[in-house]
């Protein structure tokens, strides 16, 4: 499969994540006051860090079934009752966390907890659906958890009436449970015979889902972490700005992210030279796709402003801000693709999100109290330009590519995109 063609695959199934979440912001952020709105993003900020964190369970299933070959009742039995406990933790850490002084953010705690620990369970399950290349249904365990989340919202806000951040925090882990039945389902097809859980298969399944986690989680932070700045020297109507900001760039990664994920299961199977040229390839496509998608944006930017969040003013100049450093980040994720599936150290891409995190925490103390969130989000962009950078630098130089490669179109490059044009042509033919 060509890398266009499977990027257009997949970005399909993100394109539909992308329109729920966007109906989600938009409905949300109509429904609730800028200060509502607020709290509810700083209580879906906290439950997808931990998700982030606890994200390497997916591609330690998917390790021990595609690499390890390790039968998926086993992977997910063992995988599964790690992140079970990890649940049911985040869970009770919700009931405990209203009886902590803090206003708003302990009334939305339980529902915190509840969609963490949901979020948790989601992510255990798409690893069985990755490992054995079901990419359909592990799209479908994309989509469902953020579906469901949205149409419990809807029901709570327009047929219930309850409009406040607890009720869309409610709603919020109502939908992720919803799901999180559907794919339990799902899943059964994938494994064959009972579930198993191996003590040695579970202390693998935990190194290799911290250290990835870890990854995810400080990639997430590196995205989030000035939320809290914000909070700190704007309040919450300057994170619920952001916070708007910060989806429309971030929403660029989902083609960039089909591109990286078209590629995942090649990546890992090929001898490490090839992979390592194959990454190459994926970085010129994300490159070019998304100078234009970024451009666009840019140019765009107070329209959108204006006509979907005219009650928060400086999101388009925050958005701008931003692009730059989205621009170059978006090569991350098939930089972190090649470490993690490929080389088995996802630490590697760690390392990455940690720089950039430091960067972009440091900076946004500095900028917030001068420039606002427009601080916050120069901050962001610099701290992603830099660290993706020196570590494209380092990926270069360990694999003996010139760094004139990431940028120079050839045939095989050229051959994706006739490849994409034919099946399109024929597809419209039929």
């Amino acid at each position: 499969m060509s890398i266009a063609f499977g990027g257009i695959v997949a970005f399909l199934f993100r394109g539909l994540n992308l329109v729920i979440a966007l109906t989600t912001v938009v409905l949300t952020s109509h429904q609730l006051s800028p200060d509502e709105y607020g709290t509810f993003v700083l209580g879906l900020t906290v439950v997808g860090i931990v998700t982030a964190m606890t994200g390497g369970i997916t591609a330690a299933t998917a390790y021990q079934i595609s690499n390890q070959r390790r039968a998926p009742g086993d992977a997910l039995g063992s995988s599964g009752a790690f992140g079970g406990v990890i649940g049911v933790l985040a869970v009770v850490a919700g009931v405990a966390g209203a009886g902590v002084p803090g206003g708003g953010a302990s009334s939305v705690s339980p529902a915190v907890g509840a969609g963490a620990g949901a979020g948790i369970l989601n992510t255990v399950l798409p690893g069985v659906f990755l490992g054995r290349d079901s990419m359909l249904k592990y799209n479908l365990a994309l989509v469902l958890p953020p579906l469901f989340a949205l149409v419990v919202i809807a029901l709570s806000f327009v047929a219930m009436d309850h409009r406040s951040p607890e009720a869309a925090m409610g709603a919020y882990a109502a939908g992720q449970w919803g799901a999180f039945i559907i794919l339990a389902v799902l899943v059964r097809s994938e494994t064959a015979g009972a579930l198993a859980v191996n003590a040695s298969l579970v202390r693998t399944a935990i190194r290799f889902a911290v250290l990835a986690g870890i990854s995810s989680g400080i990639s997430y932070l590196n995205y989030r972490a000035d939320l809290f700045v914000v909070r700190h020297f704007e309040g919450t109507d300057g994170v619920a700005t952001y916070s708007l900001a910060v989806y429309l760039a971030e929403s660029v990664w989902q083609v960039s992210g089909s591109l990286a994920l078209a590629t995942y299961p090649r990546v890992g199977a090929l001898p490490r030279h090839e992979a390592a040229e194959l990454t190459t390839r994926v970085m010129r496509h994300t490159v070019v796709l998304l100078s234009f998608i970024c451009l666009a944006l840019f140019a765009v930017s107070g329209i959108v402003a204006s006509v979907l969040f005219d009650k928060y003013d400086g999101m388009a100049g925050a958005l701008r801000f931003l692009l730059p450093g989205v621009l170059l980040y978006g090569l991350a994720q098939s930089y972190s693709g090649f470490y993690t599936y490929q080389r088995g150290q996802p630490w590697v891409a760690a390392i990455v999100a940690g720089t950039g995190l430091a960067i972009d925490i440091g900076l946004a103390f500095v900028l917030v109290p001068r420039m606002g969130v427009n601080g916050a989000a120069l901050a962001s962009s610099i701290a992603y330009g830099t660290a993706i950078l020196a570590a494209l630098a380092v990926f270069l130089k360990i694999e003996g590519i010139g760094p004139g490669r990431i940028l120079r179109f050839g045939r095989a490059d050229i051959d994706d995109y006739r490849v994409l044009i034919g099946r399109l042509r024929a597809a419209a033919g039929r």
